[in-house]
């Protein structure tokens, strides 16, 4: 379809009949354009003419119009413009760019051409156009201070160089230097700076492949270059970190034409890095070494507390430090606390000890006492020593207990770190050495007081027991002639006497040997307490047990204490005759019960330590058990023990 504007179905009256081409073109042109004739009068302009003359002083716009004169439109002029008007009157055209008005105080430039009017050879007057080049003008003002400032910047620089490279395929490396700043040469070394190929001579071998790498892809591909290498500079004799970054600059077809770039020199960079790094890696290394003596701290300390036996603790440190600070032994010596002198305790790996030795160490560990201090031991091979030593008091509560000697590798040398490790380790073993002592103290003290205790228990029931067999029997034969029947009676007596005093004498074994609690059933062991209670005090203990399973060691042996102390408790205090005694094992939990005809008590006003009650609820608690207890004055006593059977609480 054809297009609407050449349709034929339009009636738009044919281009003639409007304003000519010309014409129109005149009055819509961007181009400034007037017309004068011969006389210098004005005869036409278009408004683009009149936008221009308003850039000028004057004259004001609104005087514009045909017939006024060249020099009346621009007044003060004439000495400049008349021999230019001249030529173009003559038939020659004359241009002028960047023609500078100013309006208000504000400037503006213009290309401006005078081109004469020819008609029939002979010229009929000219025409002035002129074309706004304010924004080329500035662009090239920009351009030139641009330019200086490079060249002020390339001239003047001194801890750093400019350069400019143009990109030149037929030069090596693909680029011809054509600025570069004077200071180039005393940082870099190179001696002929604008032969670009020079550049490269001096970089690191190692270096080298990449700097030309990248040097390829920003000629080739128009990217910036930025590269750090070292480079030797042969005033200065040694390798130097030369930092070089350029920017490519392409052109208005955009082609790339040169770099404009910078060379700093960055060797205190570089070494103020390399100094940070080590420093860096000399903390890291630091750090590690101050890790592990803190581990073979937590490694010694660990091993002083595994046991509370002072030779067997003393073994495991020793050999732990024997091989975490790599010495060939070490050893200990402990004071005597009654004799107050030093005495070897413990020396690992173990082996013999010359008198001769002994009395040298021995001398050097009493002056580590008397000081307080401890001595570090240098090797020296004219006194035959060939190996580093430490001796180092061991103190706990600021009492001196003894001395830790360390004797180190041959060859080798304490560090001052090593020997602030010695000294932690002995403080922890000071400490280590005090509490297995007071432990052997505390066991000592508790071994006398089970002794005292089995003695009063010997005296107070198994002595009196058969104290009164013993009387009973002398009378016997006596009482069975007189009386058969008392004899019969006195008989039996003795029997129960003796089958007690023998249950007393188990129990008494099984204070002593309490693993064999495992050996005998929940039942057993009452029965054998039921026995002893009878032949104690005479008392009538009934014991009725329903059921059977196996229960664990430990809590079997909660209810076989809790029996104890209760029985205890209704032969000493509840002045009783009769006491039953009822185990039941249910599917759900095992139940004691044992009850007395006694006096009873207040359970309201008797503290919860007296009688054994606390130790009962104690224990109980322990294993998931409870403890009720009741009791009234004159109605005898009842303690009831019961614990729940859990899905997996049985088992031997």
């Amino acid at each position: 379809m054809p297009s609407p504007l050449l349709s034929t179905q339009h009636h738009t009256p044919p281009l003639s009949s409007h304003t000519s081409l010309l014409e129109l073109l005149f009055d819509h042109v961007a181009m400034a354009i007037a017309i004068f004739d011969a006389e210098l009068r004005l005869q036409r302009y278009n408004a683009a003419w009149v936008a221009y003359r308003e850039r000028d002083v004057s004259p004001p716009t609104s005087h514009i119009q045909p017939g006024l004169s060249f020099f009346d439109l621009t007044p003060g002029t004439g000495e400049e413009m008349a021999p230019i008007i001249e030529r173009v009157l003559a038939g020659e055209t004359v241009q002028r760019d960047g023609l500078r008005l100013e309006s208000e105080g504000v400037a503006s430039y213009w290309d401006v051409v005078w081109m004469p009017l020819v008609e029939n050879k002979q010229v009929v007057g000219f025409a002035e156009m002129a074309a706004d080049a304010t924004e080329r003008k500035q662009a090239e003002a920009a351009l030139r201070e641009s330019e200086a400032n490079f060249r002020s910047l390339l001239e003047n620089a001194t801890n750093f160089a400019v350069y400019r490279v143009a990109v030149d395929a037929g030069n090596p490396f693909g680029g011809r230097v054509v600025m570069v700043s004077p200071s180039i040469q005393k940082i870099t070394g190179v001696s002929a700076p604008y032969r670009f190929e020079s550049w490269f001579e001096t970089i690191h071998p190692d270096d080298l492949p990449k700097a030309i790498e990248a040097n390829r892809r920003a000629m080739q591909e128009g990217r910036s270059y930025r590269q750090s290498v070292r480079v030797y500079h042969p005033e200065k004799g040694e390798w130097v970190w030369l930092h070089t970054a350029s920017t490519p600059v392409f052109d208005a077809e955009g082609k790339l034409t040169h770099f404009n770039g910078l060379v700093l020199d960055i060797t205190e960079q570089k070494r103020a890095e390399e100094a940070l790094q080590l420093a860096y890696e000399t903390l890291e290394q630091r750090v590690e070494e101050r890790t592990g003596e803190l581990q073979t701290l937590l490694d010694v300390t660990s091993a002083a507390i595994t046991s509370l036996d002072l030779d067997k603790m003393l073994q495991t440190t020793l050999d732990r430090l024997v091989s975490l600070v790599q010495a060939s032994r070490a050893g200990v010596m402990l004071l005597n606390p009654e004799s107050g002198e030093l005495e070897p305790r413990m020396l690992r790996p173990p082996q013999t000890v010359s008198p001769e030795d002994l009395a040298e160490v021995t001398a050097g560990c009493q002056t580590v006492l008397d000081g307080g201090e401890p001595i570090y031991i240098a090797p020296d091979e004219a006194r035959g020593f060939t190996e580093p030593g430490a001796l180092l008091p061991l103190r706990a509560r600021g009492q001196s207990l003894g001395v830790l000697a360390i004797i180190g590798a041959p060859g080798k040398t304490f560090s001052e770190q090593q020997q602030a490790l010695f000294e932690s380790i002995a403080d922890q073993l000071g400490m280590a050495v005090e509490h297995a002592r007071l432990y052997e103290q505390a066991e000592q003290a508790a071994a006398a007081a089970e002794r005292s205790r089995l003695a009063r228990d010997l005296h107070d029931a198994v002595s009196q027991t058969l104290f009164s067999a013993s009387l009973i029997a002398e009378v016997l034969p006596l009482l069975w002639e007189n009386n058969p029947e008392e004899g019969r009676r006195r008989l039996e007596e003795l029997r129960e006497l003796t089958r007690g005093a023998m249950a007393e004498m188990r129990s008494l074994l099984l204070e002593l040997r309490p693993l064999t609690l495992a050996e005998f059933s929940l039942k057993e062991l009452l029965e054998q307490l039921a026995e002893a209670a009878i032949g104690r005090s005479r008392l009538t203990v009934d014991l009725r047990v329903e059921g059977e399973r196996p229960l664990p060691v430990d809590i079997k042996v909660v209810f076989y204490r809790i029996a104890q102390e209760a029985l205890s408790n209704i032969s000493k205090h509840a002045g009783a005759t009769q006491a039953t005694m009822r185990l039941a094992f249910r599917s759900d939990a095992v139940t004691l019960s044992i009850q007395d005809d006694g006096r009873g008590f207040d359970i309201a006003s008797t503290p919860p330590q007296s009688l054994g009650l606390g130790i009962m609820r104690e224990r109980a608690t322990r294993i998931g058990a409870t403890v009720d207890i009741e009791s009234a004055i004159g109605k005898g006593t009842s303690v009831t023990l019961s614990w729940p059977i859990a899905p997996d609480s049985v088992r031997p």
